[in-house]
């Protein structure tokens, strides 16, 4: 038979050797009850059970070193209560790691985080007192011989009944010092914005995502928020954020305002908190003091610590955190869908319906307000262009309704007129030729379906706004947008005829070989006609510049021709006065984009660009308004309030 692991001998007898009598086969574990008085036991590594609410340890049974029980987890508490104690008063009461939920402990913590709040806010640890002294505050309270939460309760509630608020603490328990300069004017607890607050929430934990402070931004005012005052943060930190900001400029520039910390002081003393955009307004004010112009584009702000930049902490309906980030475009970016989507599935269905082909869903207010939890928000309700019907939706920004709604009432206008329209676009005058200037830029389909929307809007809007938010109104624009339906054709046909023809001829001059000395001008003239040209420019160009897109075309031309007439330095000079005008609007433009911003007087500073173009390189040409480069920094000024 198999060899037994454990045997018993009821004799030992030694002679020459040493001998076992009576043997047999015995269990281990029926050593540990019958030798109860020869047993040793031994323990390690007590600790905290929090989901049972009592301290265990690991134990360890030997006879006569011989190991019975190796590891076996048991209460620790009634073998050594003062250990045990000690375990329970840290993680239970102290550490808060417990299943209880008495008054005190919610009282207590919610202290707790008031005072880590203030230290978040001061950005020091000086404040809250240690956990030694928090220990120290229940030790004194709660006495000897409770080691577990069955204990401690039963205890509890009977103490609490001769002094409910005994073991409630105090921000003196709490508190090195009062903490004075955390004030809820320089570190409020919301942040106000077009008459919304949103909580924040600060934290001191360098490296985390959370460090600094933190925005509340409910999903469905994702698309709708400014990021612009939240660039301030708070009154308490703005100081900072500007010394950090005046580090990132160009030597040259910074040395002028040392020492910095104390120019920042005084700066943030004298700015309007929250006025405007941060960087404009920073760089205006140093551009006063020093006599030179300082550019918003001369602060690097990527180079500031995380904690100076805005956290966003966007939440849905449930209080559920959907995203989390520092980058307001890039949260906006991966879950603007999604926030429109909220938006559109709250409980208005007057602004949720599909397959519309006829004004038959009453009035359009400019915008209607929405509860979202306890917040509301506004939604603006616009007419969608499907292509064989419309929608009705709401959307999240004054700025999306606007571009919607011109696309919307178009197609509208286009189901109530579709044999008209078919006959429109059967009749466009000159297509195959304009299709052919236009076939480097995109399909022949794209330019016919573009010049039919242009037409249409230039008949029902004219040179003005999509303003129509009335059954009545859209009756009575429609009436009139199908008598010029005709007049409407030679305003949109002739300018983009034109202009094509001029864009295919400069095309083919601009593949000849040309000097590398060129290549500057030469790269922005291709640039300026990327702009000026894109797939679906007839659309997209504003009815009162399109007139205007053959002068600008030609107006390239006769720089080109001029430039190879030995006008490359000449050319070079304007460029340098153009360039910077240009690339500003470019940066600025791209960043609207991503938020989803449309500003109407960035797009005349963009149209008024070319005309200094037509005014530097083609004089002859005349310009449509009266321009120059300080015009154009004051319709910047005007583009950035």
């Amino acid at each position: 038979s198999r060899k037994p692991n454990w045997i018993m001998a009821a004799e030992i007898v030694e002679t020459t050797k040493l001998y076992a009598r009576n043997i047999g086969p015995i269990r281990p574990e029926w050593i540990e009850r019958l030798a109860e008085h020869l047993v040793h036991r031994s323990y390690s590594e007590p600790h905290w059970q929090p989901e049972t609410g009592h301290v265990a340890a690991y134990e360890k049974v030997t006879l006569y070193g011989l190991i019975i029980v190796p590891r076996r987890l048991v209460h620790y508490g009634p073998i050594d209560p003062i250990r045990s104690r000690e375990i329970f008063i840290q993680h239970a009461l102290v550490n808060g790691e417990s299943r209880m939920d008495a008054p005190f402990m919610r009282r207590n913590r919610d202290l707790l985080n008031e005072v880590k709040s203030l230290e978040a806010k001061l950005r020091t640890r000086d404040v809250l007192v240690d956990e030694q002294v928090r220990f120290d505050f229940y030790d004194k309270r709660v006495p000897a011989g409770i080691f577990n939460v069955p204990l401690f309760e039963k205890w509890r509630r009977q103490a609490e009944k001769d002094d409910p608020k005994r073991l409630e603490m105090s921000r003196r328990d709490l508190m090195l010092h009062g903490a004075e300069d955390a004030t809820p004017e320089r570190f409020p607890d919301f942040i106000e914005v077009n008459g919304d607050r949103y909580p924040l929430v600060y934290a001191l934990d360098a490296g985390s995502k959370e460090d600094g402070v933190t925005a509340i931004i409910p999903l469905g005012k994702l698309n709708q928020v400014p990021v612009e005052p939240f660039d301030w943060l708070v009154p308490g930190w703005i100081a900072e954020k500007i010394t950090e900001l005046m580090r990132t400029l160009p030597k040259a520039v910074r040395t002028q305002f040392v020492p910095i910390p104390d120019t920042a002081r005084a700066i943030a003393g004298m700015l309007p908190f929250r006025y405007g955009v941060l960087l404009d307004q920073l760089a205006k004010e140093l551009s006063r003091r020093i006599g030179q112009p300082i550019s918003p584009r001369d602060f690097n702000p990527a180079d500031l610590p995380s904690n100076l930049a805005m956290n966003f902490r966007i939440v849905d309906e449930q209080d559920h955190v959907v995203a989390e980030g520092r980058d307001l475009a890039a949260i906006r970016k991966q879950l603007g869908v999604a926030a429109a989507a909220n938006l559109s599935s709250m409980p208005d269905s007057q602004f949720q319906k599909d397959n519309i082909t006829r004004w038959d869903f009453g009035d359009l207010p400019e915008h209607v307000e929405v509860r979202h939890g306890e917040m509301t928000v506004l939604g603006y309700p616009a007419i969608i262009d499907r292509q064989s019907s419309v929608s009705l939706r709401l959307l999240e920004s004054r700025d999306a309704q606007r571009i919607a709604m011109r696309s919307g009432l178009r197609r509208l206008f286009m189901l109530q007129l579709s044999s008209e329209i078919k006959e429109l676009s059967r009749s466009l005058t000159g297509f195959d030729t304009m299709a052919l200037h236009f076939a480097t830029i995109g399909p022949a389909e794209r330019l016919r379906e573009d010049l039919v929307l242009s037409i249409v809007d230039r008949a029902l809007f004219g040179e003005g706004p999509a303003d129509i938010r009335t059954q009545e109104e859209f009756v009575r624009r429609a009436g009139e947008g199908w008598r010029r339906l005709r007049s409407a054709m030679g305003d949109v046909i002739e300018p983009v005829s034109s202009a094509l023809a001029i864009y295919s001829d400069l095309q083919a001059k601009l593949q000849r070989p040309f000097p590398p000395a060129m290549q500057d001008s030469l790269n922005d003239l291709k640039e300026q006609m990327r702009w000026l040209f894109p797939p679906r420019f007839v659309i997209r160009t504003p009815a009162a510049w399109l007139k205007h897109l053959p002068r600008f075309a030609k107006a390239m031309d006769v720089r080109l021709r001029k430039l190879l007439d030995a006008g490359l330095a000449r050319d070079m000079n304007v460029l340098q006065q153009v360039r910077p005008l240009w690339k500003r609007y470019v940066q600025r433009s791209t960043e609207d984009a991503e938020k989803g911003r449309h500003d109407p007087e960035l797009e005349l500073y963009r149209w008024m660009v070319e005309e200094l173009r037509v005014s530097l390189f083609a004089q002859e040409l005349k310009t449509s308004i009266p321009i120059s480069a300080k015009r154009l920094d004051a319709q910047w000024e005007n583009a950035n309030k």
